[in-house]
């Protein structure tokens, strides 16, 4: 099998120019306003001359690397070679690519492109994937795909014996269906973007960009400017910090909308796919085999409208490096529709909602654990901000009652081979795990739970970024032993084969 060398599309060479600027504005901005009055003419042309020629270098660099960057697939690898003074191969076996992630940004989309991420087994837990084609046609990534599936399933067959060989490969050669398990409605989109609580990401992305240039801006001058303002009464700034919080908030709701329109999700064989984007479209590859576990979140405003969201905890990939390493399966959904959806996914996954609780006794230490930092951090705002600052307190009592919904929300429950906990910080968060997949389980428990015959529970599950820890706390005694009981009898029985 062999493919005459292909190049990029010459659009890359303006993809890595524009990706090169973007990391360089910053600078760029600070030079022009340490470089003198910009708006009077009075201007040092030497650095920005300097600037604008490092920038064409690049640029001159960007057409150069697409001159010399090649792939092509040969001998059951796919080779890549690119480098102008030291040229540089690289080849990938076709037995170690996990899959193609295919993403659209704002340069593909109009010509019909597509970036193609190659994830590999050694790309687990990299915030790099390893190897990007930053540009090609979409009918060459369709079809490096196909070479790519079609030679795994010969290989596959040439490894079965001979009686079944001729029945086998008909079965397996056949085009793999994509079928369609869910789609997000356009109702569901703009819910999840409302409650999402964005706004606060946009505020702090704007302070942090203007904390970049506080050295360079007359402080004195402004600090007196704030006080004549702040004279003109609370009532305004009051007014004006609630345009910015209005502002922002629209800015999230946006930003979540072009972020998640179109979503939908995919089983093609052994494979998930999701695609999500609208000026930037993606496409996620993830193969079945990696889901480690299942994460159900509601947080305080979702819960009471019955909405959740499923986040699949997978080995890794650096297509995850942008979503927690963890890959939202269902951003947002009815919570009484998970069960169905999930069933299509994952069969062997149970949405379970019957649960051992806590015992009684253990609501005292919910609320104290949650609420003990708001009551003694209120006593210093309360003397030093005096009258105003007793309002703090009342930040003491609303995390008390996130310590009674923990105590509340929280539980355990063990189905066949299947552990499900369930707690809650601010968000209430369920975790659904197989017992071939969970990598450590621990049984906690302090003197003074010992006293009271409670221990604690934690459970550890590998995903790309690191680990993820489920959790339970203040169980009876027993029941965590019952757990842990059931962690270790029959494990090794009961673990798949390694595929």
């Amino acid at each position: 099998m062999m493919f005459e060398p292909k190049r990029l599309h010459p659009i890359s060479a303006i993809i890595n120019f524009v990706k090169t600027l973007k990391d360089a504005a910053l600078p760029l901005i600070i030079v022009l306003v340490l470089n003198g009055n910009i708006f009077s003419g009075e201007v040092d042309w030497i650095p920005l001359l300097i600037w604008i020629g490092v920038l064409l270098l690049v640029l001159g660099a960007g057409i150069i690397r697409w001159l010399r960057f090649t792939y092509r697939m040969e001998e059951g690898e796919l080779r890549i070679e690119y480098g102008l003074i030291f040229r540089k191969k690289r080849y990938i076996p076709i037995d170690r690519i996990q899959s193609l992630d295919f993403s659209e940004g704002i340069f593909h989309r109009p010509l019909n492109l597509v970036k193609v991420s190659v994830e590999t087994a050694g790309s687990t837990g990299n915030e790099k994937a390893e190897a990007e084609l930053t540009a090609i046609r979409r009918e060459d990534a369709d079809s490096l795909e196909e070479v790519i599936f079609q030679e795994k399933k010969r290989r596959y067959v040439r490894q079965d014996d001979e009686a079944c060989e001729t029945e086998r490969s008909q079965a397996e050669m056949e085009e793999p269906k994509r079928v369609k398990v869910y789609a997000m409605s356009m109702k569901d989109i703009v819910m999840m973007a409302v409650t999402s609580g964005g706004a606060g990401v946009v505020i702090s992305g704007v302070a942090v960009f203007f904390s970049q240039f506080m050295d360079l801006l007359p402080v004195g001058t402004i600090y007196n400017e704030i006080l004549d303002w702040i004279q003109i009464g609370v009532l305004v700034i009051a007014f004006t910090a609630l345009v910015i919080l209005l502002v922002a908030y629209g800015i999230s709701i946006v930003m979540t909308i072009l972020r998640y329109a179109n979503f939908s999700v995919f089983i093609d064989e052994d494979d998930l796919i999701i695609t999500r984007g609208w000026l930037e479209k993606k496409q996620m590859t993830i193969p079945l085999n990696r889901i480690q576990g299942v994460r159900m979140e509601e947080n305080l405003i979702r819960q009471p409208l019955g909405y959740a969201s499923v986040t699949l905890i997978s080995a890794g990939g650096s297509v995850l490096k942008n979503d927690e390493h963890q890959l939202r399966l269902l951003p947002m959904i009815k919570k009484a529709d998970v069960g169905e959806i999930l069933n299509k996914v994952l069969p062997d996954y149970d949405v379970v909602d019957d649960f051992h609780q806590p015992p009684k006794r253990s609501l005292l230490r919910y609320i104290l654990r949650h609420s003990w930092f708001g009551f003694v951090a209120a006593i210093p705002i309360s003397i030093f901000f005096f009258p105003y600052g007793l309002l703090s307190i009342l930040a003491g009592f609303f995390l008390a009652v996130l310590g009674w919904l923990a105590y509340h929300d929280a539980g355990w429950n063990v189905l066949g081979d299947q552990l499900t906990l369930r707690s809650r910080g601010i968000i209430k968060q369920t975790y659904f795990m197989k017992k071939y997949r969970i990598q450590s389980s621990y049984e906690k428990q302090t003197y003074f739970q010992r006293r009271t015959h409670l221990s604690s529970i934690e459970v550890m599950l590998t995903s790309g970024g690191g680990r993820a820890l489920a959790s339970c706390y203040y169980l009876e005694k027993k029941d965590t032993e019952e757990m842990m009981e059931w962690y270790r009898v029959k494990r090794s029985a009961e673990k798949p084969p390694e595929e």
